[in-house]
Formats: C-alpha cells, sequence, structure tokens
C-alpha cells in the first residue's frame, strides 16, 4: 500500500515538471548569393515554431548598419513558420568584394533565446 502512494505522489510530483515551450528553427542557417552587382541584395529566411507554446519574436537586429532585418509577424503559434527578410544595401557604404553579415533573432525561446542566420555575397563593384 506504501508503495502504491509513493508511486502515485512522484507521478503527481514530476506531471507538473513538463512545460510546454518555444522552440525557434530558421533555415536556411546560412546563404550564398554567390556574385553579384553593386545593387540592392535581397534574401528571406523561413523562422518555424517547433515548440508547444507561441514564439515571441522580441528583437531582429544585423551585424552591420547597411543590412535591414524585419519579420512578417512577431508572434507564432506552434508549428507555423514567419518570414524573415534581410535587405543589404551595398552603394550606401561603396561596398564590394567579399561580404557577410550576421542577422540575430531575439526570441522566446529558453533554450536558443538568439539565433542567428548568415548571409555571403561577393559584390562587384559598380563602374565609375
Amino acid at each position: 500500500m506504501g508503495l502504491i502512494v509513493l508511486i502515485v505522489l512522484v507521478v503527481v510530483l514530476f506531471s507538473g515538471c513538463a512545460t510546454s515551450s518555444p522552440r525557434i528553427v530558421i533555415e536556411p542557417a546560412s546563404q550564398d548569393l554567390g556574385e553579384v552587382p553593386q545593387e540592392p541584395l535581397e534574401a528571406s529566411y523561413t523562422i518555424r515554431n517547433d515548440g508547444d507554446d507561441v514564439l515571441q519574436i522580441e528583437k531582429v537586429s544585423t551585424s552591420c548598419g547597411c543590412t535591414k532585418a524585419s519579420v512578417e509577424r512577431e508572434t507564432i503559434p506552434p508549428g507555423e513558420t514567419t518570414e524573415l527578410r534581410v535587405t543589404l544595401d551595398p552603394i550606401e557604404d561603396n561596398l564590394h568584394g567579399d561580404v557577410m553579415r550576421l542577422i540575430y533573432v531575439r526570441s522566446n525561446d529558453p533554450e536558443t533565446p538568439e539565433a542567428q542566420v548568415e548571409f555571403r555575397a561577393t559584390i562587384r563593384k559598380a563602374d565609375s
């Protein structure tokens, strides 16, 4: 009898420990746009919530002022996706040659509070 009570207590105690949480997945993790002219560039990524609670995008930032990033929506229910759009204007800072930029996505995912993706390109300098 005492063993049954102990088992029931353990089950009840540990059943409250299972919590739901969001899980951010961004694909692709990296993009290489190859050789491109010195013109504004665009890339897009898919943010997916693989968790079992609502994913909240709290902040999106980039590694450089010439790169802008935004999400289509900031609240992503479990199993759903949104688009992360990134633009780089190489003309603004006269960028050319090999470039690599990082995009940071802060969310309420407890295991990955800040995810990052990158994109690369080789920018051909515009003729002057």
